[in-house]
């Protein structure tokens, strides 16, 4: 055989296309189609960034009537004034929520809905399930009811909480079943024989019924114990308070809900001349509770700072 007629055995078959052995292999583990639903993935994040941002910015700007620019700036710094005051050791206990959730979860729940219970108003009409509580009528001393300060202090708390733009409900002793509200608060005040006994105290349901409740009762109990400069009584909560009729939804149909944070208040002693002092000022009471609420619902973001 001449070498004229030695050929490649190989020689006749179509030429091949050359691709390195990586590029193979990837495209044998990609399944059909996953390159353009990551295409879409990613498109799709962006037009919901977008989204978020233009919403963000049209809130800032409806609320603060102003310029986008100057809105935009002001959403920034406040985000990193959150993150800083988030960081461990900050002096305040604040829930951060994204601007544009907080936006929409607050227009989604409406106006602010505030429960304001008379503590023993009109004890006698609660219903079967709490009968045994229809001759608890609350506190007396030296000719001065607790049902009547109680109304006093509730009263001036809702005119102030409504000319907010609240929608206050003023509750007898007995709680519409399941009753829904963005915070309730209970209003009480103690009496007894020991003269020398006073100061404040509130407790929520025992253990907490949802995560909120702990950060109203800091709010409320640093409010009032400031402005009135009374003595903490805490070492003298009672289990009836940790286990409060009206919040125990768990034994009870006529309660708050359990996703309604609720307190307590025993805002001093009837029976105790400095208290009471206090006590016949019931302003001074709405005052410092008002301020209390107000904090709260701004460490919940359900309203603006300037609320």
């Amino acid at each position: 055989m001449t070498g004229e007629e030695r050929r490649d055995p190989l020689a006749s078959r179509p030429p091949r296309t050359a691709r390195p052995a990586d590029d193979r292999a990837e495209s044998e583990e990609r399944p059909p189609g996953l390159l353009r639903r990551r295409k879409l993935l990613g498109r799709g994040f962006l037009v919901a960034m977008a989204l978020l941002l233009t919403i963000n910015v049209a809130a800032a700007v409806r609320e603060r009537g102003g310029e986008v620019a100057a809105a935009t700036f002001g959403m920034v710094t406040d985000g990193l004034r959150r993150v800083v005051q988030a960081l461990p050791g900050a002096s305040e206990v604040r829930v951060y929520r994204a601007g544009p959730v907080r936006w929409l979860a607050n227009r989604v729940l409406g106006p602010v809905r505030i429960g304001l219970q008379v503590g023993h108003l009109d004890a006698g009409s609660q219903p079967d399930e709490l009968a045994a509580l229809r001759y608890s009528t609350g506190g007396h001393h030296a000719g001065l009811d607790e049902v009547s300060v109680n109304v006093a202090i509730v009263d001036a708390l809702a005119a102030r909480l409504r000319g907010r733009g609240a929608v206050v409900d003023v509750l007898p002793a007995t709680v519409p079943p399941r009753y829904r509200a963005d915070l309730v608060i209970s209003v009480h005040l103690d009496s007894n024989p020991d003269t020398a006994r006073s100061g404040y105290k509130s407790a929520h349901f025992w253990p907490a019924r949802n995560p909120r409740e702990p950060q109203l009762k800091l709010m409320i109990d640093r409010a009032v114990l400031k402005a009135t400069r009374m003595s903490d009584d805490d070492a003298n909560v009672s289990g009836n308070m940790f286990e409060y009729y009206a919040f125990n939804d768990r034994r009870f149909e006529h309660a708050v809900d359990r996703g309604t944070p609720a307190l307590l208040v025993e805002l001093g002693y009837l029976s105790n001349p400095a208290d009471r002092r206090v006590l016949e000022t019931p302003d001074t009471l709405a005052t410092a509770l008002e301020d209390g609420i107000v904090k709260y619902l701004i460490s919940m973001g359900r309203v603006p700072a300037k609320w």
